[in-house]
């Protein structure tokens, strides 16, 4: 998943989502942390942007990003579940960067490029999962 690569238009959104996070998170008040964000975009060779100020759909779609991050973030930890699914995880780092609580299992099932890609960067910065994770490879538009 470099921008020497073609890209899916999954693997696109996945990048995107991770640049929205990037960005928040190097904001001084951010309402989220995520320490792998800015990994994804740059293993990509996705250019982060210089402008912090998009045109106003861009920013209206930004804002939603975030605000949904936030918002699922405490709602995961607030439920006190022990096991969480996370369909078209994408480059979700949840599992890394939340404080679950003990024994909780957490699912990320994508299609196999994206969770291989997104295994090789959290390898390299040597991120331990916070809870038990397991990585499903699937087609979730495929009948298999």
């Amino acid at each position: 998943m470099t921008t020497s690569e073609p890209l899916s238009a999954v693997s696109r959104t996945a990048l995107s989502v991770a640049l929205i996070r990037a960005v928040e998170t190097a904001r001084p008040d951010p309402l989220f942390r995520d320490p792998y964000a800015a990994a994804f975009v740059a293993a990509s060779g996705m250019p982060m942007p210089s402008v912090r100020r998009p045109d106003g759909f861009a920013r209206a779609l930004a804002f939603q990003g975030v605000i949904r991050t936030r918002f699922y973030d405490d709602r995961l930890l607030g439920a006190g579940c022990d096991q969480v699914v996370l369909l078209a995880a994408g480059l979700d780092a949840r599992a890394h960067r939340l404080d679950w609580r003990p024994g909780t299992r957490l699912f990320e099932l994508d299609l196999p490029p994206v969770l291989d890609f997104k295994e090789r960067v959290l390898g390299r910065e040597a991120a331990e999962a916070r809870c038990e994770r397991t990585a499903v490879a699937a087609d979730l538009l495929g009948d298999d």
